[in-house]
């Protein structure tokens, strides 16, 4: 039986545009976005960042010498705000599975995304817990958080649900036993969910957003 559901944040409660953020920093250096992609986009001081062990005023001073960035520590929290959406039909899964299921949120996120956009979520409370990477020190490609998600659950891995955009990260969550589902959309995933013997009961209702 299910008893706890996790959510990630980026590309689930949110959507997040990848894209834009490379243009935002690209409009304030000297490098194009193609050429910022290739240099930032899952690099060592990009995972670094995200594991917390790069702080964002230590990487906005790299990303200085190295990129020519001109932007200060509250700009980077104005670009992460920008990129990203609220997904209202996945706010509307959270409230009608609030009063039967345990709701957990596991992101892989830098700290400054989390203080400055993540916590200000209509729905942020109603998590009873919060996995992140830059707390954790690792990212979703190792195991180290989601054995927290285990541990603050206080339930069996079979017994737990975590929904991501990523297939690899869907497929090292059931690694470690927990059921992971890859979001696509709303129709699947509640389908997904009732496979699992999630039960709604007719409280959710769709305004047709999709990842």
């Amino acid at each position: 039986m299910i008893k706890t559901i996790t959510f990630d944040f980026g590309g689930v409660l949110y959507r997040y545009d990848g894209e834009k953020f490379l243009q935002l920093l690209a409009s304030r250096s000297d490098k194009s976005p193609e050429l910022l992609r290739e240099k930032m986009s899952g690099s060592s001081l990009d995972r670094a960042h995200f594991k917390g062990e790069v702080g964002a005023e230590e990487l906005l001073e790299i990303l200085r010498g190295r990129i020519g960035l001109d932007m200060t520590k509250e700009e980077l929290a104005e670009a992460y705000a920008e990129i990203v959406e609220p997904n209202e039909d996945m706010f509307a899964l959270v409230r009608a599975l609030k009063d039967d299921y345990n709701l957990q949120l596991y992101s892989d996120t830098p700290k400054l995304l989390y203080e400055h956009v993540m916590v200000n979520m209509p729905v942020f409370d109603l998590f009873s817990a919060k996995t992140l990477s830059f707390e954790v020190g690792e990212l979703k490609d190792s195991p180290e958080g989601y054995r927290e998600v285990i541990e603050k659950s206080g339930h069996a891995p079979g017994e737990i649900i975590f929904i991501d955009d990523r297939e690899e990260v869907a497929a090292k969550a059931k690694e470690l036993g927990i059921n992971g589902i890859r979001f696509t959309d709303m129709e699947n995933l509640v389908e997904q969910l009732e496979n699992y013997g999630v039960k709604l009961d007719g409280k959710l209702e769709f305004t047709g957003g999709k990842a």
